[in-house]
């Protein structure tokens, strides 16, 4: 009988956990390293709004940061907000994942128990100031349970409500935070697009080598096998 009830115990104890604190799948940030434009309209951004705070130390030598404003001298690196230095973002869509990131920066509510008045589904009890709140507005979490009770795992526009909005639409502030992230996956790897077009000149390379390997392979077991059959 314990065996049983210990059975049932485990089977129910994660949707009770899931019942009080839901976890929050990451939307897809539909972001590409060929769009230049949307890395330039988030540099923009970011120097102008989270560059207050945070730092791009490996970003201080590249043309569209410089270009947007993100110099060395302008970034923070000693100023703290509540106790804690906000960390340098270089590399945080490696880090996290751009998923991570743009589903973290849609994901601030209000909530007053906490120092900044504001609390995060994706990282929860951040310090982090919602800094995004002029833009996107207030958001509070949803009452209504049965809008994500059986859907899985619940997405963010599932569990919170835009109580008023901001300076931009949703759809705007959608189309900036995916700008901003863009650029924080550019300063995480600016290599990239040369990467991946290296990339297919290596693999075409491999390509033609493997021909002429496989040409020249031929040609010897042709000798070897004339050979073995002379000999027999």
């Amino acid at each position: 009988m314990k065996k049983y009830f210990l059975l049932l115990l485990f089977l129910f104890v994660p949707v009770i956990s899931w019942a009080d604190e839901p976890q929050v799948a990451l939307e897809k940030a539909n972001i590409s390293p060929y769009d230049t434009a949307s890395i330039k309209r988030g540099a923009k951004f970011f120097a102008t709004v989270c560059m207050a705070c945070h730092a791009l130390v490996y970003m201080r030598y590249d043309e569209i940061a410089k270009e947007a404003g993100i110099t060395y001298d302008k970034m923070n690196f000693t100023v703290k907000y509540f106790g804690i230095l906000p960390p340098d973002l270089s590399l945080i869509t490696r880090w996290r994942s751009p998923d991570w990131v743009y589903t973290y920066l849609h994901s601030f509510y209000i909530d007053a128990t906490r120092p900044t008045g504001f609390n995060n589904l994706v990282y929860p009890n951040s310090v982090m100031p919602n800094f995004l709140a002029p833009f996107q507005g207030q958001q509070v979490l949803a009452t209504d349970k049965t809008r994500y009770m059986f859907v899985g795992m619940p997405q963010w526009y599932d569990l919170l409500v835009l109580q008023q909005q901001g300076s931009m639409t949703p759809q705007q502030f959608d189309a900036t935070i995916t700008d901003v992230v863009n650029f924080l996956a550019y300063a995480a790897e600016p290599y990239r697009v040369d990467q991946i077009r290296l990339g297919y000149w290596v693999i075409g390379f491999f390509i033609v080598f493997f021909f002429f390997a496989w040409r020249l392979k031929r040609e010897y077991w042709k000798d070897i096998k004339k050979r073995f059959h002379t000999e027999d």
